[in-house]
């Protein structure tokens, strides 16, 4: 009756011990630099999000590893069982959120804002590899734009720059309390950090130029493919 008792007792710790021994849960990966592109993606940011387009805050972030520049492992210890879009970028500029020339890269595509390409699913007590994640130094069309009255207020002038070369096909500008204009001289190529100029605007009827928020709206080409881009620039 002894021995049984004791077995009985062993069976039960072991089965105790077996209970705790549980699987990990993980999520890993690595992120690959694309040919051709230079850069360091090391101690990037990798987040998972619950919504595609990438809005709200990451339920989960971490840093990748060090290794070489055009390679980078990561790893999430325990994230919880779910489904995920999975982006990793090197904030190179330090504004906090991806810009032109960071280098990015998600689950399953090519990174676009609002894009968080594939599922990435994590399931409780495995290690899920989602494989190489492509980086690609993002590219951002950003329009500087200044605006003036002079001559006494009766002429309004403008100002505006582009950060890369763009085919523009049309520019229009609102003026507040007054409609939409046509700057009718505008299209054509802009070469990146040229100053372009739209300037003389005047009412026929003699009065002041208007101040506040003007919005410009440019449409052209770029990189390839089209942009429509509304600037708004507060005159004074």
């Amino acid at each position: 009756m002894l021995r049984k008792t004791v077995l009985l007792a062993l069976v039960v710790a072991a089965v105790a011990i077996m209970g705790n021994c549980t699987k990990a849960t993980k999520l890993t990966g690595t992120l690959i630099l694309q040919t051709g592109q230079s850069g360091d993606v090391q101690n990037s940011k990798v987040q998972l999000f619950v919504s595609q387009d990438l809005t709200g805050s990451p339920v989960m972030e971490v840093a990748s590893k060090q290794n070489t520049t055009v390679n980078s492992p990561f790893e999430f210890s325990d994230p919880v069982e779910g489904y995920y879009y999975l982006v990793a970028w090197k904030d190179l500029n330090g504004d906090g959120v991806i810009s032109d020339k960071d280098i990015v890269g998600i689950h399953g595509g090519t990174y676009t804002p609002g894009h968080g390409g594939s599922q990435v699913m994590v399931k409780d007590g495995q290690t899920t590899d989602c494989g190489e994640i492509v980086m690609n130094i993002f590219k951002e069309l950003n329009i500087a734009v200044s605006g003036e009255r002079v001559n006494g207020g009766l002429n309004t002038n403008f100002t505006y720059t582009f950060n890369y070369d763009v085919t523009l096909t049309s520019m229009t500008i609102t003026f507040p309390g007054i409609g939409d204009a046509t700057d009718t001289n505008a299209p054509g190529d802009k070469i990146a950090g040229t100053a372009n100029h739209s300037d003389g605007w005047f009412l026929q009827n003699g009065d002041p130029m208007p101040t506040g928020v003007h919005t410009i709206r440019f449409i052209g080409t770029w990189e390839g493919g089209t942009f429509d881009i509304a600037v708004s620039v507060s005159v004074s």
